[in-house]
């Protein structure tokens, strides 16, 4: 009888030591989540910088070719 009273609360044991880590993970990922929830990373940035993505119409017609070639050749 006294080996299956351990057992049972060895178990009572490791499942509430379970039950409890899994709610500290999910505390820590709620946690993380609200705080890169307001996390603004399309605002305009501010002081100066430079535009990198305009480029004129040639420039991209000539460039998609060399970049489907580049992707055949390599595979990247």
């Amino acid at each position: 009888m006294k080996p299956l009273a351990r057992l049972i609360i060895e178990l009572i044991k490791v499942t509430v030591i379970f039950i409890g880590c899994t709610i500290l993970f999910y505390m820590t990922l709620l946690w993380i989540h609200d705080e890169y929830q307001n996390y603004r990373r399309y605002d305009v940035p501010e002081g100066t910088f430079l535009k990198v993505t305009s480029q004129e119409q040639k420039e991209q017609d000539d460039e998609w070719v060399s970049r489907l070639i580049f992707f055949y050749e390599n595979g990247e």
